[in-house]
């Protein structure tokens, strides 16, 4: 279970998986532009703050961090590279985007 903090309290938080239009430039960089929710909301990126190359590998999977800024909201979104292996003995990459999503709670839904 993976916990975060916000508005200076721990919430419980999950991968969330995102569909996002991404550029890729001539120079091989990968160039997030717009974010689209679950729920069909999409959000054009205002500003990436940061991002970090791929890190290590751990268990056949690599990640890369954008801190992005969209709608006055500053968020990280994380690009996921998964080496899985095919019944022939090759690799075959798998890419996609995810976000740490807040878990819904009793108490959180006992406020609206």
């Amino acid at each position: 279970m993976e916990y975060r903090q916000t508005d200076g309290k721990t919430r419980r938080v999950h991968k969330q998986y995102v569909d996002v239009v991404a550029r890729i430039l001539a120079g091989g960089q990968v160039v997030p532009v717009t974010v689209c929710w679950v729920d069909g909301r999409c959000f054009t990126i205002d500003e990436i703050v940061s991002s970090t190359g791929f890190g290590l590998t751990v268990h056949g999977v690599r990640t890369a961090t954008y801190k992005v800024r969209f709608g006055g909201h500053a968020t990280e979104l994380y690009l996921e590279d998964q080496a899985r292996e095919r019944p022939d003995g090759s690799q075959a990459h798998v890419m996609r985007w995810w976000v740490w999503a807040f878990d819904r709670t009793l108490e959180g839904e006992r406020r609206r």
